[in-house]
């Protein structure tokens, strides 16, 4: 019975998340609409002129997408001992998208991904971490593309916009998180001494399991970085396309600066679904390059669309998916390991 309180607790906070959250995505919808787009008209008109095969072939671009981003996580679990068939773990990634798309919180949809191959891996814990990892090698990927392609942009755009800014705080937050993978396999033993924190035993032994194992093979780590650098540069092209299909008339260099720098902002978990959000930093770097809001807008809504239907595929496949009874690999499932992590 002391549990109930908590748990209402709980659910309490998580609905006065979302009603912030979605309080938030409807201000900004709304200055968009009333205060910064002369005529709503236009977006729609932009919408419904959009070429169909330049839309189609951004939406087939997801399936490289798809492929690229559960190869690099299939690397990393490899890296740790985990062997995974590829078409599970593309599985796995689209019911990710669903519920990054529907449920509130940053990173639902990597809970849900670790807990759709429990079975391939003895620990939630490390399953979670080798997530952690690769959304750092993705984060990285966007980094390297935004620092190469904003010069080619122009610097004047970059000093109005203020865009190195957001670039200096991914880099020391990337620096920071790869400061601490690396120090989690020294810190164990300190941990142990502090009360309170034995108890966590579990979860910290396979946190400094998972971070040894990366350390002793990082050429697996800097090949799903390359890979990363490769797959945010089909997202880039991804929106490329979208914007040739609305109508927007501008060279490929500047998406490569502007996307970059638009997901992190989106990556900011203060609206549902980055709504709101999304429509406003394009509105803002594209109106830099003199787009009109109404096309920024409309190239927007178009994306997210695509995600949205991304996601439609993703809650059917979990609503079909069957759970396997496999053990991991090595392991019987009598013996298979229950750690605390």
């Amino acid at each position: 019975m002391a549990d109930i309180p908590k748990t209402a607790g709980s659910r309490w906070r998580r609905i006065t998340a979302l009603a912030l959250k979605a309080s938030v995505s409807a201000g900004l919808l709304a200055y968009l609409l009333y205060v910064q787009v002369d005529n709503a008209d236009d977006i729609w008109s932009a919408i419904g002129q959009a070429d169909p095969l330049l839309l189609l072939l951004a939406f087939s671009l997801n399936a490289i997408g798809y492929l690229l981003c559960s190869w690099r996580w299939q690397i990393l679990l490899k890296a740790q001992g985990f062997r995974v068939p590829l078409i599970e773990l593309i599985r796995a990634y689209t019911i990710g998208i669903f519920f990054n798309s529907f449920l509130p919180g940053l990173m639902s949809g990597d809970f849900m991904r670790a807990l759709d191959i429990s079975d391939r891996v003895s620990s939630y814990t490390r399953s979670f971490l080798i997530l952690f990892v690769e959304r750092l090698t993705g984060m990285f990927g966007l980094l390297v593309l935004a620092v190469f392609a904003l010069p080619l942009a122009g610097w004047n755009i970059i000093g109005q916009t203020g865009v190195i800014w957001v670039l200096a705080a991914i880099a020391a937050l990337l620096l920071a998180a790869g400061l601490i993978l690396k120090a989690m396999p020294h810190s164990q033993s300190r941990l142990r001494h502090i009360p309170g924190i034995r108890k966590l035993g579990g979860i910290a032994h396979n946190m400094s399991e998972t971070s040894k194992g990366f350390a002793s093979r990082m050429t697996a780590v800097y090949g799903c970085m390359a890979i990363s650098i490769v797959f945010q540069a089909n997202v880039v092209l991804h929106f490329y396309l979208i914007g040739l299909a609305v109508g927007i008339d501008l060279p490929l260099q500047v998406y490569f600066g502007i996307i970059p720098v638009s997901l992190f902002v989106m990556m900011i978990p203060a609206s549902i679904n980055g709504i709101g959000i999304r429509e406003q930093i394009f509105v803002y770097l594209f109106g830099a390059f003199g787009t009109d809001a109404a096309a920024a807008i409309s190239l927007a809504w178009l994306a997210l669309a695509m995600v949205l239907l991304q996601a439609v595929a993703g809650g059917v496949l979990f609503a079909l998916r069957k759970r396997r009874r496999a053990a991991a690999p090595g392991e019987t499932a009598a013996s298979k390991p229950s750690p605390p992590g």
